[in-house]
């Protein structure tokens, strides 16, 4: 009996070759789709579960009010934060403390000398410094080296294997000397492997907490700029741990606290939850959203829906021509549980054909996902990846076999209830109820296709409003140049006269030398206030160096006052000036009515211990120093006394870029011989931080796409049944003197109606949901009424088009034929 099922299932199969390759290829598509999707997802909930503590390792942020209310909580906190949490609370059983050098230096500069030739020297971005335990609390494998010692002594600097090739070759690191800005030396201690893609915390290099805390003070309550990571004893209550936090500050920062008029509050974060419900200040990567990785899931649990409708829909339509079958099989004594089996056999036949054909587009696209997404999320997938996962393996059985058994469920029953006397008469006649069903699960399809149609759209109008709404400054055309850092006595001399040279090169019209530049948060921050006022009136701001070409380089504009000039400075080692230009925010903060009210007025800001006094230059109009997505930064610029800048910002004329690049090297080789020249483009810098969100709209759109060309087969299938069924009507509308505009109208009326529903359903969702993400931004565009008209009319042209490259022709077929025929 099981025999025959099959032979009868591949006759069918085989005989309807259209529908079946619909049926399984918009299957597999679907399959395909959902399983991108959930490795995607899973990828992104999997950041930093590779480390053995993940279950009892938090980070703790700081949190304030009072006074310092405007700076946002603070992935960071005081470097004596770990070391007291440690010996105050016996649940913490280990700690450690990671800081960026960039908080100490400038710019970051690595040396090797070899003995013979020039040294191998490179500006590095990702170098920390960590206490000894750091190998201990995160599980980094090391592939050279002890992982109890290697950050226990000064001058210690544990390297990445990526690192190790670049100035070793495929020699020995270990023992190795490595020059830091040319005048530390670090002995190489270990080498670790490259850190995985799923770590919140990317670096290097690490140098050891020894070589530089006992100069820096990283053992006192000030300088908030440390990561603090801490291991619970397994069992720990973390609500109880937190509820000893307001103790625990008063007793170290309470002092403090008073004198500032501020309150400062800690709490645990889990490291799992970093990557996906971290959005803090200082965050040391750019973070996932934890909303949006729920919304790819529903994405891919859409497309499979829809895949599984088309095939619902597909074969309740395709009933009429197995009807006689049917009727036939019943009066040669077919029961209907034997009916139900074989249509139940086909469906599971086709899922299993889809599954096998999903398998070979997954094992062959998924190299050009990862390159479309930007990340590796296919690496050790069945050792580590979502592969290794039992639930996985069991979630793929229960969808397979339950989709196979619910999808097949209905057709099966619809064509097994036909009774015989009626089919064999040619009166059978589909029930309104498949026909309202059928309508129904097409109004869903539509409903889903719109919200994906529309959700891609608002993405991509969203990104592209940040990249290309007004920043306050130019940023084209702007070359940035890494300043030296190897020097000496003459620097001072040496910048003056690499500027100069710039300046009289006529491929560039200005240069600026800064601590920091667009497109990053800026390093230093920290309180500003009154000249008349006390220390509980302090406002919180970043403090940025800058020279007096700053302004013209970049464009900006003075809301009033006027900028700096030459003489504003001196080379003395202290502030030399008392003039500061500041941002319209920080003269909002400090409470002037205007911008030209705050010009000449005195003002004090803070520059580590040091309280300097100064007077407001002029005021510099808002300008995104970050992305679009934060609000604008207050920030205070200063001439400073020496010249330790980080960038240098080149202006550039016109095109012949390759031309003016090779001219500002061979004069900055001339003026920093030694140091190595590294240079990018400003935009393609400042647009690194969309990076998230260009992931996010080229995921939205793809699945979006495979989801409307899955529910397009669907509909190209459905009408070409449909359009069968109704061949004779539409022979006999001919005869009667129907047009083939109207045959195309009238064939295509019902889907329009079914497009018209979904857009209505569709749209209030598309609302509450696009309104609920831009909020997510400080700076985000309108939702106008192309939002909810686009994707309708998108939809239903594509509808359509379909329906009537289906039903062109067979309108326009000889009514004679169509009849003989029928």
């Amino acid at each position: 009996m099981f025999k025959n099922y099959l032979k009868i299932a591949r006759r069918n199969l085989w005989r309807n070759k259209a529908f079946s390759a619909i049926n399984i290829f918009g299957l597999a598509l679907g399959m395909a789709a959902c399983f991108f999707v959930f490795q995607y997802v899973y990828f992104e909930e999997s950041y930093d579960r590779f480390n053995t503590n993940a279950p009892h390792l938090y980070r703790v942020p700081i949190s304030y009010s009072g006074s310092m209310a405007d700076v946002p909580t603070t992935a960071t906190n005081h470097p004596a934060l770990g070391p007291a949490m440690k010996a105050d609370f016996p649940e913490v059983v280990d700690y450690v403390r990671v800081v960026g050098v960039s908080l100490f230096m400038n710019a970051s500069t690595m040396s090797y000398n070899a003995g013979a030739g020039e040294p191998k020297t490179f500006n590095e971005d990702k170098i920390f410094i960590a206490d000894a335990s750091f190998f201990r609390v995160f599980s980094y494998p090391l592939v050279s080296g002890d992982k109890t010692s290697c950050l226990s002594k000064e001058g210690s600097i544990v390297i990445s294997e990526a690192t190790a090739k670049r100035y070793f070759g495929t020699g020995e690191a270990l023992g190795k000397v490595l020059q830091l800005n040319g005048r530390m030396p670090m002995k190489v201690t270990g080498v670790f492997k490259n850190i995985p893609e799923n770590s919140h915390i990317k670096f290097d290099m690490l140098i050891s907490f020894e070589t530089v805390g006992h100069d820096w003070g990283f053992t006192e309550w000030t300088w908030p700029e440390f990561y603090n990571y801490v291991v619970l004893a397994p069992g720990t209550d973390v609500k109880k741990l937190e509820a000893k936090f307001p103790a625990f500050i008063e007793k170290y920062l309470g002092a403090k606290m008073r004198e500032l008029n501020f309150r400062s509050s800690f709490h645990l974060q889990p490291v799992t939850d970093i990557h996906l419900n971290s959005n803090y200040l200082k965050e040391a990567e750019a973070n996932g959203s934890q909303k949006e990785i729920y919304f790819l899931a529903v994405i891919g649990v859409f497309i499979l829906f829809i895949a599984w409708i088309n095939y619902i829909n597909l074969s309740t339509a395709k009933s009429m021509e197995r009807a006689k079958e049917v009727g036939l099989r019943k009066v040669v004594g077919a029961i209907k549980k034997q009916l139900v089996t074989q249509f139940l056999l086909e469906s599971l036949i086709i899922n299993i054909l889809a599954l096998f054909v999903a398998a070979v587009i997954i094992f062959s696209f998924i190299p050009f996902f990862n390159q479309f997404i930007g990340k590796d999320i296919s690496t050790g997938f069945f050792s580590t990846g979502l592969g290794s996962e039992p639930v996985f393996w069991i979630a793929v059985a229960l969808v397979f076999s339950v989709g196979a058994l619910m999808v097949g469920a209905y057709p099966a029953f619809v064509l097994s209830s036909f009774l015989p006397a009626k089919v064999l008469k040619g009166l059978v006649i589909q029930s309104k109820g498949s026909i309202s069903l059928r309508r129904v699960l097409v109004s869903f399809q539509f409903t889903l296709s719109i919200i994906l149609i529309a959700a891609t759209f608002v993405v991509f109008k969203q990104f592209n409003y940040m990249r290309n709404g007004s920043l306050g400054y130019k940023k084209d055309q702007v070359l940035i140049v890494k300043a030296p850092v190897i020097s000496d006595t003459t620097i001072f001399a040496k910048y003056n006269y690499f500027k100069s040279e710039m300046r009289n090169t006529a491929s560039i019209s200005n240069a600026t030398a800064t601590s920091d530049i667009p497109g990053n948060m800026i390093r230093y921050r920290n309180s500003v206030r009154r000249a008349d006022q006390d220390k509980q009136h302090n406002f919180t701001t970043y403090l940025m160096e800058i020279d007096e070409n700053f302004i013209p380089t970049y464009k900006m504009e003075l809301a009033a006052g006027k900028n700096f000039e030459s003489n504003d400075y001196s080379e003395l080692d202290s502030i030399a000036t008392t003039k500061v230009l500041i941002n319209e925010e920080v003269v909002k903060a400090l409470g002037y009515k205007s911008a030209e009210e705050a010009v000449d007025q005195n003002i004090k800001f803070k520059l580590g211990q040091f309280d300097v006094p100064c007077k407001v230059l002029g005021v510099v109009k808002n300008f995104h120093q970050r992305s679009l997505k934060e609000k604008y930064d207050p920030v205070l610029f200063y001439y400073p006394s020496r010249t330790e800048w980080k960038y240098i910002s080149v202006n550039m004329k016109g095109a012949g870029a390759a031309k003016t690049i090779a001219d500002v090297e061979k004069l900055y080789k001339k003026a920093f011989s030694g140091n190595p020249f590294e240079y990018f483009f400003l935009d393609e810098y400042f647009n690194r931080q969309y990076q998230a969100d260009s992931r996010l709209g080229n995921v939205f759109g793809l699945f979006a796409v495979l989801a409307i060309v899955v529910a397009s087969m669907g509909l190209l299938g459905l009408s070409s049944f449909v359009i069968r069924l109704r061949t004779r009507e539409i022979g006999i509308r001919k005869v009667l003197g129907a047009s083939v505009p109207g045959l195309l109208v009238l064939m295509s009326r019902d889907f329009v109606k079914l497009v018209l529903i979904a857009s209505v359903i569709a749209i209030p969702v598309v609302y509450f949901v696009a309104r609920e993400w831009l909020n997510n931004y400080a700076f985000h565009m309108g939702l106008g009424v192309s939002v909810f008209l686009v994707p309708p009319v998108l939809l239903l042209t594509l509808t359509l088009a379909t329906i009537c490259a289906q039903s062109l022709k067979t309108a326009m077929t000889n009514p004679v034929k169509s009849l003989r025929s029928e």
